[in-house]
């Protein structure tokens, strides 16, 4: 099986986990490629699909919503499965817990990710913890990420990338066999 895992990253932490996500595959017997989605032409050749983005205001960042557009007419009908890297990830959090307990609750799917499910056929969308450094809030955002119980760090929780992986290579076996 050869699975791509394209990613848009803003400060190099969801490109960690793309790296981990085709390093999994691998490990697997599968052949994985990560690459930056604004560099992806095509997806022909690839038998399993995977897209993510860094989440900056709510949503994937600009490079990766134009892919998906670019690729639009390639992804149709085909299986991919999408994770976004934010401050709150499924299983951990740059916030303080009940924070992101309310905020797990309450965000909604990223424009790109409701964008791709109107065309492919979206397996899955899974939400990342990534990683924080001083500076990488602007002012005021730097005071509110503070005031939700922000601590700078890495909270991505890489059993869970790997277990999503896992589901991934569950759910998409069948297909290419």
């Amino acid at each position: 099986m050869k699975v791509l895992v394209g990613y848009a990253t803003a400060k190099g932490s969801t490109r960690g986990i793309a790296e981990r996500i085709a390093a999994a595959f691998e490990r697997a017997g599968h052949t994985a490629d990560a690459k930056e989605l604004s560099g992806i032409d095509s997806v022909d050749g690839y038998d399993v699909l995977v897209v993510g983005s860094a989440i900056h205001n709510g949503q994937w960042l600009p490079e990766a919503a134009a892919a998906l557009d670019r690729l639009g007419p390639d992804l149709t009908g085909r299986a991919v499965w999408a994770f976004s890297v934010s401050s709150v990830g499924a299983t951990s959090s740059l916030l303080a817990s009940g924070v992101a307990r309310y905020l797990r609750r309450v965000t909604p799917e990223p424009k790109a990710v409701e964008t791709l499910q109107s065309t492919a056929d979206v397996r899955g969308h899974h939400f990342f913890a990534g990683s924080i450094a001083p500076g990488d809030w602007p002012g005021l955002g730097r005071i509110l990420f503070r005031l939700m119980g922000g601590r700078y760090g890495d909270a991505r929780d890489w059993a869970d990338v790997d277990g999503w992986v896992a589901t991934v290579r569950a759910g998409t076996d069948d297909d290419v066999r």
